[in-house]
């Protein structure tokens, strides 16, 4: 493998980042050789404010078409970038002195073609200690020529085979959502992901699953995975995911015992005419 000073660029996607971006940008700038931004048809100030960031910063605008996915959008910006080696990152996450440093020396060392590294995570500003967020580990830094993604919502790694994976200690920062009003907006985004899942089992729902899979979920989240341990806050993410997935399951019970508009239509005429008077309906006045 290679050794010695080594480029070193960021691919990330975006979509109405105005007030992210510029943090964004002032974390990376001075430390890393190449920023590849692909946007999703922003309409706020992110193209002006990538565009007026330098030389470092390439800006590709290219909104998703049908059936493509977040991993479309990133394997975009792999396809854009020249660096050898790319970190794959949101535009609200902050890389940590410690987790950059590491980065450096990793990738000048040749002990592996890819790493994964662990995030602490933000849920409504505060960091989050359980609930499963403290179990993220994923190969978000690897050489350009050997990581793809793919998914749709949740992007999964795909790595080309006999690739070497190291495991770095440092943590970056991810600062998810600004209020819960944005979280809320994440999860319908995200809902379509969960139902083709659900759909794709061929079970049929029934109230057993209706009741029980959202009440597992939530014990699983607050218990098993220690939400507990973030009080308050641990209890609204809880009962968020619970309620989410409740949702999920009740659009495929839904879809499943679909009855027609029409269908409908034409049982409440058919009433109509079976209930109908003999005589003419009164009407007041």
């Amino acid at each position: 493998m290679k050794t010695g000073q080594s480029t070193l660029g960021v691919v990330a996607i975006s979509f109405n980042e105005e007030e992210d971006l510029p943090f964004f940008l002032e974390n990376l700038v001075a430390w890393v050789d190449e920023i590849v931004i692909v946007d999703d048809g922003s309409t706020d100030e992110t193209a002006r404010i990538a565009e007026a960031a330098g030389d470092k910063v390439r800006f590709l605008c290219s909104p998703r078409g049908p059936g493509e996915f977040y991993s479309d959008q990133r394997n975009k910006g792999i396809g854009a970038s020249s660096s050898e080696w790319l970190i794959h990152m949101d535009i609200d996450e902050r890389v940590s002195r410690d987790l950059a440093s590491e980065i450096r020396a990793a990738i000048d060392s040749g002990g592996a073609d890819a790493y994964r590294f662990r995030r602490r995570n933000y849920f409504l500003h505060r960091p989050m200690r359980g609930g499963g967020w403290q179990s993220w580990n994923q190969v978000h830094l690897a050489r350009r020529d050997v990581l793809r993604f793919g998914g749709m919502f949740h992007e999964s790694c795909e790595l080309s085979s006999g690739v070497m994976v190291g495991q770095l200690s440092g943590l970056m920062n991810h600062l998810n959502d600004a209020n819960y009003e944005e979280r809320l907006r994440k999860s319908h985004s995200y809902h379509e992901e969960v139902v083709s899942t659900i759909r794709a089992s061929g079970r049929r729902v029934t109230w057993r699953w209706i009741v029980l899979d959202p009440l597992i979920t939530f014990a699983k989240i607050f218990i098993w995975k220690c939400g507990c341990r973030d009080g308050t806050l641990g209890l609204i993410f809880a009962l968020h995911s619970a309620t989410a997935r409740f949702r999920a399951i009740a659009s495929v019970w839904s879809e499943q015992n679909r009855i027609e508009r029409t269908a409908l239509e034409k049982t409440l005429l058919d009433q109509w005419r079976d209930e109908s008077p003999a005589g003419p309906i009164d009407r007041e006045g």
